[in-house]
């Protein structure tokens, strides 16, 4: 078989989740084509997903140099190292070898920064998320994403004052008083008074005024950050329909967010939409190719179909 004919078994029986079949065919591949990029990263990636993962950290060593500027490979190097614990060493790369390489992928940065977030905390996430920034200074997508993670509770000085100057009073009483405050002149615009008073009242389970809040949001700024948790308020009242239209151009973005598709596969199965699902997904994968996860997801799908 050729490279393609061997690749193209692979992704077939890696999409069906049989991770020691498409091993077999790796090895035998490499035994034909021993330098191939894509089998060598392939068989890092299935010894990982096989759980030998002291086996595939070994494998991920020895091919640094001839894999060191695929954003796929990395991206399977860094969780090896996250399964590993081995934080020093996801350290040395963020701080050295990915950010001197200039990695042209921003996909592979939202993911790094969403693992650095995990490992270390969310202000380090933040940082990864600034330094991507700089890389593509042009890219809305990552200034959007940046811009939600702070307003998040990150690092964006007014919500962080907003929070400071409500803590410790009821929920319902630092409510009545932001929405006392919001008419006023000069806090009628308030971005930052406007999320944390959406963030109180989902604390209190009342969606239907967190939707009133974002809605107001994105007529003051239209961020991808307010698009989503408009989305996710609006699936939280059984919208699915409204919830679907805010949520379905970012999970296109964001493949990887797994509350995110989580969510996408929830809102199909409501609808009995199974080829709905496929297309959206295919669509995903189409845009970003290193989601293969996806696969996993409709295969989930099309069980509660039959079932």
């Amino acid at each position: 078989m050729t490279p393609k004919e061997y690749g193209k078994k692979i992704i077939e029986l890696e999409r069906d989740k049989d991770y020691k079949g498409a091993y077999e065919i790796v090895r035998e591949s490499l035994t034909i084509y021993p330098t191939n990029l894509f089998l060598l990263r392939n068989e890092v990636y299935l010894l990982y997903r096989l759980k030998r993962i002291k086996e595939a950290r070994e494998r991920a060593e020895e091919r640094m140099g001839l894999l060191k500027d695929d954003p796929f490979f990395l991206r399977t190097y860094l969780l090896i190292l996250e399964k590993e614990k081995a934080k020093e060493d996801i350290e040395h790369m963020i701080e050295g070898d990915i950010f001197l390489m200039r990695i042209n992928d921003k996909e592979f940065y939202i993911f790094l920064s969403k693992l650095v977030a995990r490992v270390f905390n969310k202000e380090k996430g933040l940082e990864i998320l600034k330094r991507a920034v700089s890389i593509f200074p042009d890219n809305n997508e990552l200034k959007g994403i940046l811009d939600g993670w702070e307003k998040e509770g990150g690092s964006d000085g007014r919500y962080r004052y907003y929070k400071e100057q409500f803590k410790g009073k009821k929920v319902k009483d630092a409510i009545m008083e932001i929405e006392n405050l919001k008419v006023l002149p000069n806090y009628a615009n308030d971005y930052e008074l406007h999320l944390y008073l959406a963030e109180l009242y989902k604390k209190i389970k009342r969606y239907d005024k967190t939707i009133e809040v974002y809605k107001y949001l994105l007529t003051l700024k239209d961020d991808e950050f307010t698009r989503k948790m408009l989305g996710y308020a609006y699936y939280k009242i059984g919208d699915i329909e409204d919830a679907l239209v805010y949520l379905k151009d970012i999970f296109l973005k964001d493949p990887y967010d797994h509350y995110l598709y989580s969510t996408i596969l929830k809102i199909f199965e409501a609808r009995f939409d199974l080829e709905g699902l496929e297309r959206l997904i295919l669509e995903a994968i189409s845009i970003t190719p290193d989601a293969r996860h996806l696969y996993g997801v409709l295969k989930r799908a099309k069980k509660w179909e039959r079932g």
